[in-house]
């Protein structure tokens, strides 16, 4: 298992600056949050590779920018919207096959869309997603994410059995803390679906806090990955409103690995 650190943690930095960061940083592995269109393009992803040539940093996911159409335009009922804007999601699967990235990251559609969203459409759609990225190389997974339909663990579970063998998952802590939901249950219910972490520390002072600034079991943790036989990573994602992100993010690193033994 291997700690990395989220280009988003950078926001509004442009991405190819922030990963350039997260690369000087010596983490080994890196979420790309594209930010826009344009940076769906070929010549953007030669220019990330250019940035982790010479650095230790692998890029193991990579999340569109399209998060928030994804309810009105993926997951809505009006077909020929779906039919224009499909096509977003095959050219960030082809970047994230120019990368070298393994994951693709879906948000989803949102829990109380104004037009009910049915479930069976839902399951249907993404199903479409995990056969884009498939023919690219690379896994769609659904993240859990608060104010989302992901965001229970009923839900997922539903989504599961839906998918079958197909169902895969990027697990966010800050995310099943805002729903309401215990993150270790979370954790425990999905392990075998999980394909890597999205890690951050909760508290007293907040609930998207640096590791080590807040009062998450990162032991337990560990502990839980490692009994489950965990093959994934887990990736630093916090905000940069209020931390000195690089100063944050090197701490957080150097944290983990003395805890992890790394």
């Amino acid at each position: 298992m291997k700690i990395g650190a989220s280009t988003s943690c950078f926001y509004p930095l442009e991405t190819e600056k922030a990963l350039q960061k997260v690369c000087d940083l010596g983490f080994e592995r890196a979420e790309v949050f594209m930010n826009a269109y344009s940076e769906l393009d070929e010549g953007f992803a030669a220019e990330l590779n250019r940035i982790v040539k010479d650095s230790p940093t692998e890029i193991i996911s990579v999340h569109p920018f399209s998060s928030f159409l994804e309810s009105t335009c993926i997951f809505g009922d009006y077909q020929r919207r779906y039919n224009d804007f499909i096509g977003i999601y095959e050219k960030t699967c082809h970047s994230a096959a120019l990368l070298g990235a393994k994951y693709v990251v879906i948000h989803g559609a949102v829990a109380k869309p104004k037009i009910p969203i049915p479930d069976e459409r839902y399951f249907e759609r993404f199903l479409k997603l995990i056969e884009i990225g498939k023919r690219e190389g690379v896994t769609v997974c659904q993240e859990n994410v608060n104010r989302f339909k992901s965001e229970s663990i009923a839900f997922c579970k539903k989504m599961r059995e839906a998918l079958g063998s197909e169902y895969n998952m990027v697990f966010d802590i800050k995310q099943s803390v805002r729903a309401g939901e215990e993150p270790f249950e979370f954790l425990n219910e999905f392990i075998n679906e999980i394909r890597h972490v999205h890690i951050s520390d909760n508290g007293a002072e907040g609930d998207c806090l640096p590791p080590s600034k807040g009062s998450f079991d990162f032991a337990r943790l560990k502990d839980t990955l490692d009994a489950a036989g965990y093959k994934g990573d887990c990736v630093i994602e916090i905000y940069s409103k209020s931390y000195d992100v690089s100063k944050e993010l090197g701490e957080s690193k150097t944290y983990l690995e003395k805890l992890w033994q790394m």
